[in-house]
């Protein structure tokens, strides 16, 4: 995996916002086969058990599906900088596809496709509402979503930081420093899981087609896999191995040597080490801020 540098503005950003915006991700001969790959499962899905009750489709634990998929797992354009903000004790813990058609003539702007929510199933209840950051999604636009109106992810700046109870936000109803995603193919949008988010409808022509690749720590189980394929492991570098969850014990996720975690000496050789989990500060292991 090549390396890419966080700069100090962009860390800063998604310490702030949450998130965080890498446009011309992926270049346009990839995102054509991600496309083409992703169509072929989408008519596939369609046609064995068509849309779900929300009007998409998704389908869980893509990766193993397409060979093209294998390409995002330590793409150098993102995952880097995934590495940089929550350190080296990483693997995969989703891949996700959703295709998101357009909605029904008289669907109202106001529509939430998914209403505003935090990632990490039952962890902000068991947790408490100040929890730390503890994976982070990339998701990458394989169709066109540069105008609003296109089922695009909505972000609420600094969510990320809120601390104490959230505030309940009415079906529909966006807070006045709403931020919609307007992007174009190849853009990769990186957000954590405490960043409250919510999608929009579909008003336009355009079936919304984006993959989710989630990296959280080694010690979290994986939302949609127990382990992956033998024969993917098999084909991979170390790296790519451990981004699979691959181990070389069960104690190795809690107590990793060194082996079970390459990307450590990865770090280091490209004169990066992992942050103080010590430190106050609002990115990795502390959720201060306003409060709302």
């Amino acid at each position: 995996m090549e390396f890419t540098p966080l700069t100090d503005a962009q860390r800063a950003l998604f310490d702030r916002d949450g998130f965080l915006v890498v446009p011309d991700a992926i270049p346009p001969e990839l995102v054509k086969r991600l496309r083409e790959a992703s169509d072929c499962l989408y008519q596939e899905g369609l046609a064995t058990h068509g849309l779900n009750a929300r009007g998409f489709w998704d389908l869980r634990n893509c990766l193993p599906r397409d060979e093209n998929f294998l390409e995002l797992l330590d793409w150098s354009m993102t995952v880097p900088l995934v590495v940089q903000l929550l350190g080296h004790n990483l693997q995969l813990i989703t891949s996700h596809l959703i295709m998101r058609p357009s909605n029904p003539p008289d669907t109202d702007e106001t529509y939430r496709a998914s209403g505003w929510h935090r990632d990490g199933g039952t962890a902000p209840s068991d947790l408490g509402a100040t929890h730390p950051r503890m994976f982070i999604k990339i998701g990458y636009w394989l169709s066109d979503a540069s105008q609003v109106g296109r089922g695009s992810i909505r972000f609420i700046p600094g969510s990320n930081n809120w601390s104490g109870r959230m505030p309940e936000l009415k079906e529909g109803c966006d807070p006045d420093d709403v931020v919609e995603m307007q992007v174009e193919p190849g853009t990769a949008v990186l957000f954590e899981n405490r960043t409250l988010h919510a999608v929009g409808p579909n008003l336009s022509d355009i079936t919304r087609k984006t993959l989710f690749f989630g990296y959280g720590y080694r010690w979290l189980r994986p939302m949609d896999y127990v382990a992956m394929p033998e024969e993917m492991l098999a084909g991979c570098d170390p790296i790519r191995r451990q981004l699979l969850g691959d181990c070389t014990s069960p104690m190795g996720y809690q107590l990793p040597e060194e082996e079970d975690v390459p990307l450590r000496a990865w770090l280091q050789e490209h004169g990066e080490s992992d942050l103080d989990p010590t430190a106050e500060t609002p990115g990795r292991f502390a959720s201060t801020g306003r409060g709302r």
